[in-house]
């Protein structure tokens, strides 16, 4: 592709207009990969997160790992460069000691367990194939070189700080107390400034979770499945609970899908629409957001 330079008398002008065209042809992105589990989470209530718990834990998937919760991959790409990584857990097997033997009950939602951050070389033909066969979407922002490297930065003290091996928890990454897949996601987002609350309001799930239905080992509180089982809804504003607020692969997997049949080819949609394989995505716009500090809150 040949392009035409205009001619410009002042030789400020020339240099800006060389800036942005060099940063028009070298943006760098961050890019937000949902893959949803093999089958929908029910949040209308604790019996139907259950059902649909064991539903997706005894589904045989040919992925492999199978995904049970669904899963975010995060991509920061920068001219050729490209790195992959994403929050996963290491005792993902143990959910049905947990809920079987110890009775934590519900408090699997927030027992913190041991992680670890994916390499790109453990990531990448799992994208490849996700993308190919339409089993991912995905979000890409476009950002400034300077919140490029404050994420890689981050990423990196996030690991030499040992934050990586805290998974799930109170899903406060920055915090150190620890992270699922998606939170982590979402850290990367607030600290650019781009974590708008439309994704807060359409990717997350919102529930005030019953302290009866909170089991705790060290406590000796222990709640059976059969309790969850006949629990037809969450609590009221009156009852003992603890609010969650969880960022459901699945809700942003179905968001990015949604937008693109009923925006795609609209006039004056702020999306830029992407397809890679059978996956589809949007591009926005970050470039002009300045990242926030300080990076880690303790």
């Amino acid at each position: 592709m040949r392009y035409n330079l205009p001619v410009f008398k002042k030789p400020y002008l020339l240099w800006c207009f060389l800036f942005l065209f060099a940063s028009a042809l070298h943006a760098q992105t961050l890019t937000l990969y949902s893959f949803p589990p093999p089958h929908p989470y029910k949040w209308r209530s604790p019996h139907s997160l259950l059902i649909s718990t064991i539903r997706n834990y005894y589904t045989k998937t040919k992925y492999q790992p199978s995904r049970m919760l669904g899963h975010m991959v995060i991509e920061l790409k920068k001219d050729t460069a490209v790195f992959l990584t994403g929050m996963v857990s290491d005792e993902i097997s143990d959910m049905k000691n947990s809920l079987l033997k110890e009775k934590v009950g519900l408090g699997i939602l927030y027992k913190l367990v041991k992680g670890h951050l994916e390499e790109t070389s453990q990531v990448q033909a799992e994208l490849t194939m996700r993308t190919a066969l339409s089993k991912a979407a995905f979000i890409s922002f476009k950002i400034s070189d300077s919140a490029y490297h404050y994420l890689l930065a981050f990423i990196d003290s996030f690991k030499l700080r040992g934050y990586d091996s805290l998974y799930n928890g109170s899903n406060m990454p920055r915090a150190g107390k620890g992270s699922g897949c998606t939170a982590f996601g979402m850290s990367l987002l607030e600290l650019i400034n781009a974590l708008l609350p439309e994704y807060s309001d359409k990717w997350a799930v919102h529930i005030k979770v019953p302290e009866k239905l909170i089991g705790d080992e060290s406590a000796q509180k222990k709640v059976k499945l059969r309790r969850i089982l006949f629990s037809f809804r969450w609590a009221g504003n009156d009852q003992p609970h603890r609010q969650l607020v969880l960022y459901e692969p699945y809700l942003i997997y179905n968001w990015v899908n949604d937008i693109w049949m009923t925006e795609h080819n609209r006039p004056g949609t702020r999306y830029t629409f992407l397809q890679v394989g059978g996956a589809r995505g949007l591009l926005v716009d970050c470039s002009p957001c300045i990242p926030i500090s300080p990076m880690f809150t303790r």
